[in-house]
């Protein structure tokens, strides 16, 4: 399927190139001029050939006016004609045609009649600029005789060396249409250059957080989305914005309608399982080790999560993805490093730039359908035969603290056998419930749309002194769960100021604060519970009442206690909604001050300092009328002798509230070096040292009696033992806990690229880290990491200056080892205080990890070799690299002996490789002045296999399949399921062993090979299509990712009565295909309630329930439209333009034939929705 898709896109872009570049004939002219200047006829030539004619003007003096005729004569020889007898002689090299006196010519170009004399050199300087008067850094500049080269540096200056004789200067830059200069006598040339109107453009710098620098001078693997790119699709969260951008790069969102607001919010700094972002696949096997990429906000790493940032203030992200790119982040690069670059203002850019931006969305109603339910009939059949087999109990004929709730159906049963009611009433009312569907009033009442809401504003400017950039951003979304939202908003003020000679200083400031309220219930009442709402239930009857249930105890027990005085203990879902206050507040801030001094001739000092801190409070109130609060009392509240009620915890609303706090400084010093030296020796080199640290807090508090007026609450008494409802002995919890952990690191880095003649490039890095929790020995704690790379840029060689149809052609080739860290993971032992409050004389503490001296980083060693290539007048475009992994010293649970009192210790004892291959594409399919269409074509493979691995198979794997621990030779996202063989003549699953013997549920696998692989759980083969098409004034945006070669279980029963019996309602609708009689097992593989739970997770994890996860999503679609100035021309406004775009559209393929998203498969343990249609509407105005 994937080779199709690139097979289809690379065929449709060559022979659109091959039928445009057919038709291009050899130059020929056709001139009929009478007392013309040779002048006058290098412009005639110049306007049918499209070539640049370059001459200096003191060589024409003295030449006699002339007739030249001539019909579709071939270029060169009108021009040998033209030239007869005149001293002059010319020269074609590519597009260009020099005119020289005839004893002067280029090297390495077509000639006539030519001879060489050698000239005093000359220094020629100035400043290249883009059409919005910034500076475009890695310009190239080549003397087109002499061949003498420059190129700019981040400011978009230059200078070069060039002969007295040059006619010549070229500037070249991939994106920007070519632009020749004629040296006259002047010593200062500032050159625009015009955007390739219809080209892709391609990104000219890359950003490492330490050094921006020319691609084409980069040896490494970086991929670039600009801004221009993150405009296409509107989501709040800028990480959404990412996927499908960059080749290997993938993101699995797992929330479905969500954008900022997480599901798990507490102390959410790095997502907390609302997504998974890797940069080439996995490099650790531990789960205490970071496995996200490092993310780098101008030029700092950050412990905030990257939704923190407006997507409107960045200009630029760059991935680092090799070592030779991220090897100068050293021990915390093994993931990958993530670079954002926000946006600044632009020297002299005159007056302030204003941009106002609103927006608004909305979702499509969530889709219940989607989730594999039974229906009432269904659940009232399998509960029948829970009671029939007395998996459920009559809670009338048991102690009162074990009458567990029951539901309505099982109560009309269990009144049935006690005679209460005939069999008539029960069919009747059977009859009732049957007929209802829960799912239509928890959509009515506890679902909604999602929603968004946008506003952003900046302003920014510059003049030669002083720049700015200043935005603020508000943000409100709505999630399809009733009663939860999140508000996010954001300010950033980034300034640069310029002293003396050139000396700045830069002051990056950002803020963002968030507040959450999370009281809603939305598709929860379906998760694992004992007492879910049923299929049957309602939220409110049908006269409009909402609906009480008994959750705590069986109703009758219930009935019983409320009427001696204990505060009403049902559950009524509606009110819920209005009785606890769930808010989280987050507030986060980051300051970058950075100052430049130049020293002398490219060489600067730069010292820079960042102060972050994040911090979230989350506040959970639940007031008195609260069922958790009633139930919390209730529990804690006994009778008397004289009959009087004893309350064990104060009466009264009880608030519960939890802090997070994340403190990160880092202090930099570094010396800069970026020269050219004689036109062709290119140096760019760096020396420095950093010391950061951070500081991790986190705390939670509970107060009873809380008064939300007063902020008071009542004292407790945490010692004293009171009596509970069921008669045992309790004490109060104690809810006070504080944790706090620092971690500091001292770094030393340096940085050397060297380029010969704008085509070879040699490159090294290498990164000195410290770390203060890794082993008692230095040598341990001290860590070098390094990197080296090489380039050759092919397309400058002489021998492909004729080969016209390749634009640009770049080899690479690096190696490096990058490192990451354990965060638990502790040279010493680590003691845990524990609360004294009962025990106030006898205080203690418990080992929570025994001490490993010999910790040291992980590292990751990176081969990579890439081609970058542009074909075509860069109308095709892209990349292609391989790279290989090796991961050794890698963290893994080791087992040890048990008599220490542990049974693991984390230890550097597993390696892991890796391999793969990242393929972009790119073109302009066709392209004229009012219409475009352009395409981009993302290809990724990656695999990985676990070669060291001390791990044990564990007998829970064994006997339950799914995922363990590192196995060597297995990859390490495995599935390992069971061969499933049918049920047996009693309804019990049968498999089949690694020797093809049959085991029943009594029979228990003896090793690996009894289990099957069946796959993987990510996608090795993914990726993006990109398209957009441009008409006049409109523009269409079209984003398609597809996932490949992986695969996923279907949702299957997980909640069967087991050996303690029945735990918990199972909703999954294969139930209802269960085995019930000897001779079902001919038609159904699913168990029968046989009490025996090894049955039930053999077939939930059994080959026949895994599904193949391929699939092609069309993701995003937006329309852009630019209003014509003419509309607007009488207000003081310089552009207008409405975007329409709609999300999560349609699967438009998937290979499993169940109709699941492979990215949302529901189950009982995690109960979700796949993401709904999505359609946003904004509008974008600039003054």
């Amino acid at each position: 399927m994937t080779k199709k898709i690139v097979a289809v896109l690379l065929a449709l872009l060559c022979l659109n190139y091959s039928l445009s570049y057919a038709q291009q004939k050899e130059d020929r002219v056709t001139l009929h001029l009478t007392n013309a200047t040779l002048k006058e006829v290098f412009r005639q030539m110049q306007t049918q050939t499209g070539k640049y004619f370059g001459y200096q003007s003191k060589d024409l003096e003295g030449l006699p006016r002339l007739k030249f005729d001539c019909t579709n004569e071939p270029l060169e020889d009108a021009l040998k004609q033209l030239l007869r007898n005149t001293g002059l002689t010319f020269a074609v090299k590519g597009n260009n045609v020099l005119i020289k006196k005839s004893q002067e010519t280029p090297a390495g170009a077509r000639q006539v009649d030519i001879a060489t004399t050698r000239a005093e050199n000359r220094t020629i300087s100035g400043r290249v600029i883009n059409s919005e008067q910034q500076g475009i850094p890695g310009v190239s500049i080549l003397g087109l005789l002499s061949k003498k080269t420059a190129f700019t540096n981040d400011n978009g200056e230059y200078f070069i060396q060039i002969p007295e004789d040059e006619t010549m200067l070229s500037f070249s830059s991939v994106g920007f249409q070519n632009r020749n200069v004629m040296m006259e006598a002047a010593k200062t040339y500032n050159v625009t250059l015009q955007e390739r109107v219809g080209n892709l453009k391609q990104v000219e710098v890359v950003s490492t957080g330490y050094v921006n620098l020319p691609k084409e001078r980069a040896t490494g693997s970086f991929g670039v989305v600009t801004a221009k790119d993150l405009e296409k699709i509107p989501v709040p969260n800028v990480l959404h914005r990412l996927e499908g951008q960059v080749a290997g790069v993938q993101l699995n969102l797992t929330e479905s309608d969500n954008s900022f607001v997480y599901t798990n919010l507490n102390g959410a700094v790095q997502g907390n399982g609302s997504y998974d972002i890797t940069i080439r696949g996995a490099s650790t096997l531990n789960n205490d080790v970071n496995k996200k990429p490092l993310v780098v906000i101008d030029g700092f790493p950050t412990e905030m999560d990257i939704r923190t940032i407006n997507p409107a203030d960045v200009e630029q992200i760059t991935f680092l993805k090799d070592a030779a790119a991220a090897s100068i982040w050293g021990a915390r690069a093994s993931a990958g490093v993530i670079v954002i670059t926000t946006k600044k203002g632009k020297i002299n850019d005159g007056a302030p730039r204003i941009s106002f931006s609103a927006g608004l969305g909305i979702n499509g109603k969530p889709r219940l359908s989607s989730l594999p339910l039974m229906n009432a009939a269904q659940m009232i059949d399998y509960e029948q035969e829970l009671v029939n087999k007395r998996f459920i109990t009559d809670p009338t004929g048991l102690p009162a603290a074990s009458q567990r709730p029951i539901s309505e159906a099982v109560d009309w049963m269990f009144r049935l056998k006690r005679g209460e009611v005939t069999q008539a009433q029960v069919d009747a009312a059977f009859a009732v419930l049957k007929g209802r569907d829960s799912r239509k009033q928890v959509e009515q009442y506890l679902l909604t749309p999602a929603s968004t809401s946008h506003y952003d504003l900046n302003v920014s400017g510059g003049t030669g002194r002083h720049t700015y950039f200043v935005s603020g951003a508000y943000d409100k979304e709505n999630t399809s769960t009733k009663n939860t939202f999140g508000e996010r908003m954001t300010l950033t003020a980034n300034q640069e100021f310029t002293f003396f000679k050139n000396v700045t200083l830069s002051a990056n400031l950002r803020g963002s604060w968030f507040r959450y309220r999370t009281g809603g219930q939305g598709i929860s009442v379906y998760g694992r519970s004992p007492n879910p709402l049923m299929p049957y239930d309602q939220l409110v009857d049908d006269n409009g009442n909402s609906v009480n249930y008994a959750r705590a105890y069986y109703s009758g027990r219930l009935s019983n206690l409320e009427a001696k005085g204990y505060m009403p203990w049902r559950y009524n879902y509606i009110n819920e909604l209005a009785l606890s206050d769930n808010t989280t507040n987050e507030s986060n801030y980051a300051a970058t001050f950075a100052l430049n001094i130049p020293l002398y001739k490219g060489l600067s000092f730069n010292a820079q300092y960042m102060a972050e801190r994040a911090s979230s409070g989350a506040k959970n109130f639940n007031s008195d009328s609260s069922y958790y609060t009633r139930n919390m009392l209730n529990t804690a509240t006994s009778i008397d002798a004289n009959g009087k009620l004893v309350y064990g915890i104060p009466l009264g609303g009880i608030m519960e509230t939890t802090d997070y706090s994340k403190n990160n400084y880092s202090i930099r010093g570094q010396l800069n070096l970026d020269r050219n030296f004689s036109g062709n020796h290119q140096v760019n080199a760096l020396l420095g040292m950093e010391a950061r640290q951070t500081i991790d807090g986190s705390g939670s508090n509970r107060m009873f009696g809380f008064n939300t007026q007063t902020q008071y609450s009542k004292p407790v008494d945490y010692v004293t033992p009171y009596v509970t409802v069921d008669g045992y002995q309790s004490v109060v919890p104690y809810g006070v806990n504080y944790s706090s952990k620092r971690r500091r690191y001292l770094s030393y880095y340096g940085n050397f690229s060297y380029t010969y003649a704008g085509k070879y490039t040699l490159s090294g890095s290498a990164r000195y880290d410290d770390y203060n929790n890794f082993g008692l020995d230095k040598k341990y704690r001290a860590k070098p990491f390094w990197s080296a790379g090489a380039a050759w840029a092919l397309s400058k060689e002489d021998f492909m200056q004729n080969v016209s149809w390749v634009s640009g052609l770049t080899l690479r080739a690096t190696y490096g080892i990058n490192g990451n860290i354990s965060t638990t993971a502790l040279p010493y032992d680590q003691l845990y205080l524990l609360n004294d409050y009962q025990y106030p004389f006898d205080p203690y503490s418990t080992v929570g990890s025994p001490a490993n001296p010999s910790l040291r980083w992980e590292q990751t060693g990176v081969y990579n070799v890439g081609l970058d290539y542009a074909l075509f007048d860069n109308r095709l475009n892209g990349a292609v690299e391989f790279y290989y992994k090796k991961g050794t010293d890698l963290f893994a649970s080791f087992p040890i002996d048990n008599t220490v009192g542990f049974d693991n210790i984390t230890r550097n004892t597993s390696s892991l490789t890796g391999k793969g291959i990242d393929l972009s594409l790119g073109g302009s399919i066709i392209r004229n002045k009012e219409f475009e269409w352009s395409a981009n074509l993302v290809f990724a493979y990656n695999t990985n296999k676990v070669t060291d691995a001390r791990y044990n198979v564990t007998n829970s794997l064994l006997q339950s399949g799914g995922v363990g621990g590192p196995i060597k030779g297995f990859p390490t996202d495995y599935l390992m399921v069971f061969r499933y063989a049918g049920l047996d003549r009693n309804g019990s699953p049968r498999v089949i062993g690694g020797k093809g013997d049959t085991l029943t549920i009594y029979q228990s696998p003896k090793d690996i090979s009894d289990l099957k692989n069946a796959g993987r759980l990510s996608a090795p083969y993914f990726g993006s299509l990109r398209q957009t098409v441009r008409y006049k004034g409109f523009s269409l945006f079209v984003l398609v990712t597809y996932k490949l070669g992986y695969v996923f279980q279907r949702p299957v029963p997980g909640d069967y009565p087991g050996r303690y019996g029945f735990q918990n309602y199972d909703y999954n609708k294969l139930v209802d295909q269960r085995w019930r009689k000897p001779g079902d097992e001919a038609f159904t593989n699913v168990p029968g309630l046989s009490g025996n739970s090894t049955g039930q997770i053999r077939y939930a994890n059994a080959d026949i329930n895994v599904l193949p996860g391929d699939h092609i999503r069309l993701r995003e679609v937006s329309l852009t439209y630019n209003v014509p100035a003419a509309l607007f021309h009488r207000l003081p406004v310089k552009g207008i333009s409405l975007t329409g775009a709609a999300r999560n559209l349609a699967l438009l393929w998937t290979k499993n034939e169940d109709g699941i998203d492979p990215d949302f498969p529901p189950s009982a343990r995690n109960v979700k929705l796949p993401p709904s249609a999505s359609y946003n509407f904004s509008l974008n105005v600039s003054f």
